[in-house]
């Protein structure tokens, strides 16, 4: 889709659908459960991939009281005065810490609405990859030092998405009918991302065409995303209509990512979407992306592809598509 046509898409209004569009998955069969329901499962992953891109899942073993505690650093954040948060902005050449809202986000289309708290992985330098671009992934995280709690509470949930993520890509790779382990070698260092989000409410005088995010793709594997509590996700259907995808208590939204899509031959979709709250509330929304090694090389898994076709991607390098993506964004 060119730019011009995600920006069209960005006029057109969603519309409220009932809930197995975005189907919510029980993912504890998968974790707990026998072989034969680990399988329904991951059918059942498969399914929502292909037709969509998302699904909602419960049961997936990550304390509520873990993601409530971030959740509350997250408003205790945000709700300090500016000077505070900047005491954890990135310096020059980093992308970890508080981002702010930009001063130019004035309400024109193409404006981003929202500001950001990162914290990536502390791997070290990318083999093979070029000494200016591989130091964007191995600086230092930032944290807010009038915070005491803020640090511990998102690793420890930085750990627990991770170990959730490693269970994703099992069910993934099964849903592909392949072994469960089959993407494992791609997540022995993950350059992941864990965002901590916070949406003002759209203004009332925005038109139709006004997003806090606009409309666009992840580039990583795949994400794993609590809401929380105000909802303004909206997805677009393959037919090209938008639909709302509101919070449900307790669960994740897991979205399929360009990477992923590329490993899958095209079978899983890579979707389109965006957020736009105008429910009047500030939103907070913490997503966890799931992203491979730094130097690893992404491309249709031979298994997939048939043996009279050519791949339907070509193969792309991790740590250098994903360093575009922070000098172009951050």
């Amino acid at each position: 889709m060119s730019r011009a046509e995600k920006l069209d898409d960005d006029f057109m209004l969603a519309v409220e659908v009932p809930l197995d569009e975005i189907p919510l998955i029980d993912f504890a069969p998968f974790l707990h459960g026998s072989p034969a329901e680990r399988a329904e499962v991951a059918d059942r992953i498969r399914d929502a991939c292909e037709r969509i891109g998302f699904f909602n899942l419960v049961g997936h073993d990550v304390p509520a009281d873990l993601r409530a505690a971030l959740f509350a650093q997250s408003a205790t954040f945000y709700h300090q005065p500016e000077e505070d948060k900047l005491l954890a902005a990135p310096p020059p050449g980093s992308f970890r810490g508080f981002i702010p809202q930009p001063p130019a986000a004035d309400g024109a289309h193409r404006s981003r609405l929202f500001e950001q708290f990162r914290i990536q992985s502390e791997w070290g330098a990318i083999p093979g990859l070029e000494p200016e671009l591989s130091a964007i992934f191995h600086q230092p995280n930032r944290w807010p030092p009038q915070l005491p709690d803020f640090r511990a509470t998102c690793m420890a949930y930085y750990e627990a998405l991770g170990g959730l993520g490693r269970s994703l890509a099992h069910a993934f790779a099964i849903g592909l009918d392949l072994p469960e382990d089959r993407l494992d070698r791609y997540f022995t260092r993950p350059l992941n991302q864990l965002t901590l989000l916070h949406y003002l409410s759209l203004p009332d005088e925005g038109g139709a065409e006004l997003s806090n995010t606009v409309a666009h793709t992840d580039d990583g594997a795949f994400t794993i995303l609590a809401q929380g509590e105000v909802g303004g996700l909206e997805v677009r259907r393959r037919d090209g209509s938008w639909i709302a995808v509101p919070p449900i208590e307790g669960s994740y939204t897991i979205n399929v990512g360009d990477m992923l899509m590329w490993w899958s031959n095209g079978r899983y979709l890579s979707n389109l979407h965006r957020v736009k709250n105008r429910g009047g509330r500030e939103r907070f929304s913490i997503p966890f992306f799931m992203n491979p090694n730094g130097d690893a090389i992404i491309a249709p898994i031979e298994e997939l592809v048939p043996a009279d076709e050519a791949p339907t991607y070509p193969p792309v390098h991790v740590g250098r598509h994903m360093s575009r993506y922070f000098v172009k964004k951050g």
